[in-house]
């Protein structure tokens, strides 16, 4: 089994390095194989263009595309880990969802209109992290807005079968040790969602 984490944060010292540090021992632990997409890392570039636009449709997808399409092609499982940044995800990573999760590759359109999801038998876990308490996320369904677009109207919407999503509350104001607890639910969330993953293939 194979997990491509797709990581976006740009200081390497931050609460979510953490996060994806507990997520690579967590994933170890289950002696399941990783690849990691550090976009500000990579320099990746967020932005879909005319030209990407007209190539994909001729299925002449540009190289850098390609590449990370190959990494979702061979994952079993993909992994999120970003910043709500004004209640929305990183450009850089927005723009690799437009770029790579392209028609023909993650979803297609049916002879009959329809939308058909093109990554099935996938799974997903988002972490995601805010400034935020949790009050505050849900009294204006700010939290479930957030949900609802990047787990229905983009993983579900490209065929992803089982998608967990978890948001962690007020890092810069909890303690050192609600933080601790934390990476602990974190670990434990991504042990049961491959647990489940594991069981559902024998």
């Amino acid at each position: 089994m194979k997990a491509l984490i797709v990581f976006a944060h740009p200081n390497p010292n931050s609460y979510n390095a953490a996060v994806l540090e507990t997520v690579k021992k967590a994933l170890e632990q289950q002696k399941v194989s990783y690849e990691i997409k550090d976009l500000y890392r990579m320099n990746w570039n967020p932005l879909l263009s005319t030209e990407d636009l007209q190539k994909i449709y001729q299925g002449q997808v540009p190289a850098d595309i390609a590449g990370e399409q190959e990494a979702v092609r061979q994952a079993d499982t993909l992994v999120f880990i970003y910043p709500i940044w004004w209640f929305e995800q990183p450009a850089i990573l927005k723009g690799w969802i437009d770029r790579v999760l392209s028609h023909g590759f993650a979803y297609r359109q049916t002879e009959q209109g329809m939308v058909e999801g093109l990554l099935k038998g996938k799974s997903a876990i988002v972490i995601t992290t805010s400034g935020a308490d949790e009050e505050n996320m849900r009294k204006n369904g700010i939290l479930d807005a957030i949900n609802t677009c990047m787990v229905n109207g983009t993983l579900k919407f490209c065929g992803f079968e089982k998608v967990d999503y978890k948001n962690l509350f007020a890092v810069p104001a909890v303690s050192d040790d609600r933080r601790k607890q934390m990476l602990q639910e974190v670990s434990k969330m991504v042990a049961d969602h491959i647990a489940m993953k594991m069981a559902d293939r024998v």
